[in-house]
Order: structure tokens, then sequence, then C-alpha cells
């Protein structure tokens, strides 16, 4: 796991930052996504990125 990974899962305390969904209620691991996809112009910096679950991926 990434620096950024672990900081971007602290910061959304294990919650989907989209619908909240903690991270102990889903069987499958939340996943770090792009909120501006790369191929859109969107970087790596910390506030581009968010935790998701995978109703959001």
């Amino acid at each position: 796991m990434t620096e950024a990974e672990k900081h971007v899962r602290r910061r959304a305390r294990h919650r989907c930052e989209y619908c909240q969904l903690p991270q102990s209620a889903s069987r499958l691991r939340h996943q770090i996504d792009h909120i501006i996809a790369r191929q859109h112009g969107g970087g790596d910096a910390l506030s581009n990125l968010a935790l998701c679950c995978v109703h959001w991926k």
C-alpha cells in the first residue's frame, strides 16, 4: 500500500467517500478512485483521489 493510499484511507475514515459505506460492511476492499480521471487530465494529487466502494467504481 502506497503512502498516498494510506493517507486517503485515513482521511476517509475507511468509508466510501461517495456513499459513506464503511469498509467493514463490504466483503470487497474499497479502492482508490481518481475523481477526475487521468484520461481527462486528472492527476494523482491527494485532492483528486477518493476512497470508493465497488458500487461507485
